[in-house]
């Protein structure tokens, strides 16, 4: 068997194999989803997570600067007469 050969579960593939191997079969065959108003609502889900992360990233990035600023203004005080 090749590498490219279309039985071969790609890397990226693992884990819709896993959670079903029929659909993903079904994707691999080229057939259109028999439910696509859940694949619809995943979708969605999943962006919503994304952009949680994301706030949840920048919300992180600000509370180590202010962190950062505060620890300076401490500084300052101290040599502050």
């Amino acid at each position: 068997m090749e590498p490219h050969d279309p039985q071969w579960i790609q890397a990226h593939e693992v884990g819709e194999y896993v959670f079903c191997a029929q659909a993903w079969w079904h994707r691999r065959q080229g057939h259109p989803a028999a439910h696509p108003e859940p694949v619809e609502a995943g979708r969605r889900h999943h962006h919503r997570l994304g952009r949680r992360r994301r706030w949840g990233e920048r919300l992180i990035v600000l509370a180590a600067l202010l962190l950062l600023v505060g620890f300076l203004l401490l500084i300052a005080a101290q040599f502050t007469p």
